[in-house]
């Protein structure tokens, strides 16, 4: 029974109402644009053969009758169509809407300073190339900051080893200066992996 509510809530998720309904309320707007369309083609000639008067009576009934039972044929399947499209179209935007929610949610969390997650979206939705490309970034960015951070840490803990040794006796003079060394490579290598982002 659970299982069974499950499935019913995943029919028409709505997990983006502002796009979803703007795409649902195009394709309504749309469908009812061809559905007045095919009405003016269907019906006007009915209607203007009725309002001919140079016609004969029996021209002009006919024309009654196939309109009155074009208005019995024609509207409901026309109503039944858009009801169908709309339902379609929600259910197909769905598989669009569905990943753009789960970028969206990847950005915050980058934003917030966190990469320590991959983008995964459904078998069946669109944009899983957008997918590999926005999980490769990450990976990259990743791989980059990790490669500051530790030169970063590198850097502060010399540093620090060198400021204890000045404390010291002038003594360690050449110690000093391999660990100024030392110092300046790991700010090259920070410098160097923070010109990988341009601002």
């Amino acid at each position: 029974m659970q299982q069974k509510g499950r499935k019913k809530r995943r029919l028409f998720p709505i997990i983006d109402p502002s796009n979803q309904f703007r795409f649902l309320a195009f394709i309504i707007i749309y469908s009812w644009v061809i559905v007045i369309f095919l009405a003016l083609c269907i019906f006007v000639p009915n209607i203007l053969q009725m309002q001919d008067e140079n016609l004969s009576f029996e021209i002009r009934a006919a024309a009654a009758k196939n309109l009155l039972a074009a208005h019995k044929m024609v509207w409901p399947a026309l109503i039944a169509l858009i009801c169908i499209i709309g339902m379609h179209s929600f259910r197909f935007f769905h598989r669009f809407i569905g990943p753009l929610y789960r970028f969206r949610w990847g950005f915050e969390r980058m934003r917030d300073g966190h990469l320590d997650f991959r983008i995964k979206i459904r078998k069946n939705d669109f944009l899983h190339k957008e997918e590999q490309a926005i999980n490769e970034m990450i990976e990259a960015l990743a791989g980059k900051i990790g490669n500051i951070q530790v030169a970063s840490n590198d850097s502060l803990k010399s540093l620090n080893e060198l400021k204890e040794m000045l404390t010291e006796v002038s003594e360690h003079r050449g110690k000093s200066k391999e660990l100024l060394d030392t110092h300046s490579r790991h700010l090259d290598t920070l410098a160097d992996a923070a010109r990988y982002f341009r601002l």
